[in-house]
């Protein structure tokens, strides 16, 4: 390409710029892509997104440089662009945290990293590129041969003792998109100050330096992982059965993941041989065909469906789903009324797990029997993020269990405080979002482990004659009930960004007096680390923890909440909503179905008066 149609390019993106068609920072990430001989390859696709005067997507592929969030970094594939998933921001991200580990480690220390990949579009190109940089970096790698899930990444990096880990995932988000997601040497997502340190490496990153991946097979610097790594990570969670009770009829769905290599075999080698697993989303599929709008993520009722038309059909007493990189689960269960399926929410499956399993090793303790016991020294405890169900915290409270709460969102800070508070002594790890940890096996959520106790649960309840969902009305009975909701709002692109700072600062500087006739009686900001007394708006204390773009409205009735916080892996703002009724009300009224009506229509109402405060920041 001449200088001259360079500059005939440059001119033309000057004019997109002073007409306002793209950002400020697009023009100048568009014109290093067109000028710098590291991005030679890509200099034709620029060119011809500028001479058929594509502005809008240079605009969104190039407007920003694709962050870590709360994982890695996950975002929208495209050929081009540094706000997007592509060999070169792949190859940037591999660069950068190789980069980086030799900063940190030092120039004579062995360094080697562990990489798994899902079953999406792109993610086995991708596993294969970052292990060919990495190893052109000096990094020896441990390549899965085949997809496999995050948790078991998170395993490997633990038993191969690796310095870091990487799975190329975008867990439940659409087709369109992908993921680098970095572990650090304890299996945990990276943490400050490593994510910002991989981030500053991948940054300045000009030259990408790589290896055929052929060649480093052969040179022993790229070595692939096989059945016996599958079979030690399966051990390892099958160890943390907590109930011989197996009389139970499965459905279960990996939704086109890589679940059938995990979830469906983890449950097998536990004994649970009464498994139907949905033959039309078994298969890997990297476009999700067969799954409800081609989305993925089992927070969703909608991709249950085929589950729950197999569930009637075999008879059967549970229905599972993990997400594509199985991490998390979603459950359902039969009722409340017959023929009727209900999908369980992650606070309600959260707050099932809590309690089976604190009361399980307490049981086992007591009896001394060959069951794993609460930890003999120090305090046992769980752990939770600020936008998971108090149902854990009030359980566990009950049963002299610390609670580890109030973390920011992201698995990472659980993983973190399970090494911080020892995990001889961590016994559940949960966040709303159907991810949750038992065992000490891995420092990442895991659908396998999840669904092994929770199937437990199921086959004890079934035994003893009573539904999960009785159980769980006779837990809300003994421990106060606790309702929560999730209000996602997409924002996205540049603008998109835009409103969400908006809409986050309407909240933070002057937030609503009053929703659903509950007063705010303090916010807090955990940007600045302030919480105010309103409606004064007099500082009365301070945050804990990392400071993060997250504002929290606390009610005058007690455990009535609101979460506000920009998604740290996809362009939406995200409000959880929380209310509570105490066990004190519950007894004295006798009546559980009305104190849920009640609850619901207040969190209904709080939700619509929530919309014009949106609309309002955005006006």
């Amino acid at each position: 390409m001449s200088e001259l149609h360079i500059d005939q390019l440059l001119a033309r993106l000057a004019e997109a710029r002073a007409a306002n068609r793209i950002a400020e920072s697009t023009e100048q990430n568009v014109r290093r892509w067109l000028t710098e001989p590291a991005f030679a390859e890509y200099r034709t696709t620029v060119a011809e997104h500028i001479e058929q005067s594509k502005f809008r997507e240079l605009d969104d592929a190039f407007w920003t440089v694709l962050p870590f969030g709360t994982g890695g970094r996950r975002g929208k594939m495209y050929s081009i662009g540094t706000n997007v998933m592509n060999d070169r921001t792949v190859g940037e991200s591999a660069q950068g945290l190789g980069e980086y580990l030799r900063q940190h480690y030092g120039p004579n220390v062995p360094l080697s990293c562990v990489i798994a990949f899902d079953t999406r579009n792109n993610s086995e190109r991708f596993a294969r590129l970052s292990a060919s940089v990495l190893a052109a970096n000096g990094v020896k790698v441990f390549i899965f041969d085949l997809p496999r899930s995050t948790p078991q990444l998170s395993f490997a990096v633990r038993q191969l003792r690796a310095s870091a880990g990487i799975v190329i995932s975008a867990s439940h988000n659409p087709p369109s998109d992908n993921g680098f997601k970095c572990s650090w040497a304890t299996g945990g997502q990276v943490l400050p100050p490593h994510d910002a340190g991989i981030i500053r490496c991948v940054e300045v990153v000009r030259e990408v330096r790589s290896m055929p991946f052929g060649d480093g097979i052969l040179r022993g610097q790229i070595v692939r992982l096989g059945p016996d790594d599958d079979a030690a990570y399966i051990a390892a969670v099958v160890r943390q059965s907590l109930s011989r009770e197996r009389s139970l009829k499965i459905v279960y769905t990996p939704l086109h993941g890589v679940g059938m290599t995990c979830v469906a075999r983890v449950l097998q080698q536990a004994g649970f041989t009464d498994l139907h697993v949905v033959a039309s989303q078994a298969t890997p599929d990297g476009n999700f065909t067969n799954v409800a709008h081609q989305a993925p993520n089992p927070e969703n009722a909608a991709v249950l469906r085929e589950a729950i038309e197999l569930a009637r059909n075999v008879g059967a007493d549970l229905v599972l789903a993990s997400d594509p990189d199985a991490d998390r689960i979603a459950a359902a269960v039969p009722g409340p009324r017959p023929g009727d399926w209900t999908p369980l929410g992650g606070n309600q499956t959260a707050g099932l797990l809590a309690h089976f399993i604190i009361a399980k090793r307490q049981a086992a303790g007591v009896a001394r029997s060959a069951m794993a016991s609460l930890p003999a020294g120090g305090r046992p405890f769980v752990v939770k993020t600020l936008v998971t169900t108090e149902f854990i915290t009030r359980i566990a409270d009950a049963h002299g269990v610390m609670t580890v709460g109030d973390l920011p969102v992201g698995f990472k800070w659980i993983g973190e405080a399970v090494d911080q508070h020892g995990p001889e002594n961590f016994l559940f790890g949960a966040e709303e979002s159907l991810g949750y940890l038992a065992g000490d096996y891995a420092r990442d959520k895991d659908a396998a482990v999840a669904a092994l106790l929770f199937s437990e649960l199921a086959a004890e309840c079934k035994s003893a004659g009573q539904g999960v969902l009785e159980h769980l009305d006779e837990l809300y009975r003994r421990y106060g009930f606790y309702i929560e909701r999730a209000v996602s709002k997409s924002r996205p692109g540049r603008e998109g960004a835009s409103e969400i700072k908006k809409i986050m600062e309407k909240l933070r500087t002057s937030p609503p007096t009053k929703l659903a006739g509950l007063a705010v009686a303090r916010v807090s900001d955990f940007a600045t680390g302030e919480m105010r007394e309103m409606p004064a708006g007099r500082v009365n204390g301070s945050t804990t923890g990392p400071r993060q773009s997250q504002v929290m409205l606390e009610f005058d009735q007690p455990g009535w909440r609101l979460v506000a916080r920009p998604s740290g892996t996809e362009p939406k703002i995200k409000f959880y909503l929380f209310g509570a009724v105490p066990p004190e009300r519950l007894k004295a009224t006798g009546d559980l179905d009305a104190a849920k009506r009640d609850a619901a229509a207040t969190m209904d109402k709080m939700e619509s008066e929530l919309e014009p405060v949106i609309a309002a920041a955005v006006a």
